[in-house]
């Protein structure tokens, strides 16, 4: 398979988080290292000298909590990005669960144009169930205080709300609680079977899944989609593109590369930095301090990691009808939920993109219908640009 240049450079600065959240797949959350500047400096210069690098890159702090490192750290890892890429346009993303954010730090994240995503599940009686701190108190409040210091900077944000069984029957709560927060756009994800996280409150209950996706679609529908909920904007592009797996970043090299904070690495799901598995052992490809991006491609630990996902994508093209709007699934959902790669439907690929799919298909047919118009077939070879789960 053709290499990609990368779309989503993921950063891990730290693996420590201020939080001790319920479903959370991180395994080293206590984990104080910061990154050195010179792993950011290397990454980025070997991905330029191997010309891996993609118009419009963009550039994700994630996994631990981002913001329990300073800004004054980011300013020091800023300078050699900008310094090596020049003029490629790039944008900086900082998902946060928001508890950190204060004057000083909307200061920076305003002189440096950085996209924000703030992680917040609903209201007190949702929220404070699973984002706990490690004393095991909610942290609505803190949250709630950093999102009102981004819209006292006028700094828009997101938010990425995690779906678990409880939240299953209070969509309308939860989604008229994030509309009232002004966002620019509203996410969610689902719980997922994944990492140290090895069961999902959301097992076996797909139907119940199904009905909050869908009274979240018929309020958005009746607040005409302001703000746009990711899952039916990435659905609708998808539509509307086809395309299969050339629009799925996960399932072609460096498409994502994820970088840990000692400099390990590797491709496709970014959730597999620093996990293992029985069948492969440790699931990264190599290190920037020590290893090229394209030699890596070379190794016998890629090529058994490839081989599999690969084998799942074919998988999922002979048997899925959803696959051009999806093009074969998340990697990692497959391994942590079955154990192999080489596979296709996940609860995750049902409950995440599945859903969403079907009721904006649903809506667009009875619309069409109703105007006496037979629903257009996608477009092949149009690409849509999906709205990542971790930006």
């Amino acid at each position: 398979m053709e290499v990609s240049p990368v779309e989503l450079l993921i950063f891990q600065p730290t693996p420590f988080c201020n939080l001790n959240c319920t479903y959370c797949y991180l395994p080293d959350r206590k984990d104080k290292r910061v990154m050195d500047v010179g792993i950011v400096r290397t990454t980025v210069e070997k991905l330029k000298e191997e010309q891996l690098l993609a118009p419009g890159l963009g550039i994700i702090w994630h996994a631990g909590e981002p913001t329990v490192v300073r800004p004054e750290q980011y300013a020091a890892y800023f300078a050699p990005i900008r310094e090596v890429l020049g003029d490629l346009e790039y944008v900086q993303h900082f998902q946060t669960n928001g508890t950190l954010i204060d004057d000083h730090w909307c200061e920076f994240i305003a002189e440096h144009q950085i996209a924000v995503g703030v992680s917040i599940d609903g209201p007190g009686y949702i929220h404070d169930r699973s984002r706990k701190s490690w004393s095991g108190r909610g942290t609505l409040d803190k949250t709630l205080r950093g999102i009102q210091a981004l819209k006292k900077h006028d700094i828009p944000f997101h938010t990425i709300s995690v779906i678990g069984e409880a939240s299953l029957d209070h969509a309308k709560e939860i989604y008229d609680f994030l509309v009232s927060l002004e966002p620019v756009l509203i996410g969610f994800n689902v719980e997922e079977q994944e990492g140290v996280n090895q069961t999902s409150t959301l097992a076996n209950r797909s139907d119940r899944v199904e009905r909050f996706f869908q009274e979240l679609y018929d309020c958005a529908r009746g607040n005409a989609f302001e703000p746009p909920i990711r899952e039916f904007e990435n659905a609708c592009g998808a539509i509307a593109a086809g395309g299969g797996s050339s629009t799925n970043q996960q399932v072609y090299p460096y498409g994502i590369l994820t970088v840990s904070v000692d400099g390990a690495f590797t491709t496709f799901s970014p959730e597999l930095l620093g996990m293992s598995a029985k069948k492969y052992g440790a699931l990264e490809i190599g290190n920037v301090k020590t290893d090229s991006f394209r030699e890596a491609l070379q190794t016998p630990k890629y090529h058994q990691l490839a081989s599999d996902i690969f084998a799942g994508v074919k998988r999922c093209e002979e048997t899925c009808d959803y696959f051009d709007v999806c093009g074969g699934g998340a990697p990692a959902n497959k391994l942590f939920e079955t154990g192999s790669f080489a596979v296709a439907e996940t609860n995750f690929c049902e409950q995440h993109l599945k859903i969403p799919v079907r009721i904006v298909l649903n809506d667009l047919e009875t619309t069409l219908a109703g105007a006496g118009k037979a629903f257009p077939a996608p477009k092949a070879g149009d690409k849509a640009r999906r709205i990542s789960p971790w930006e």
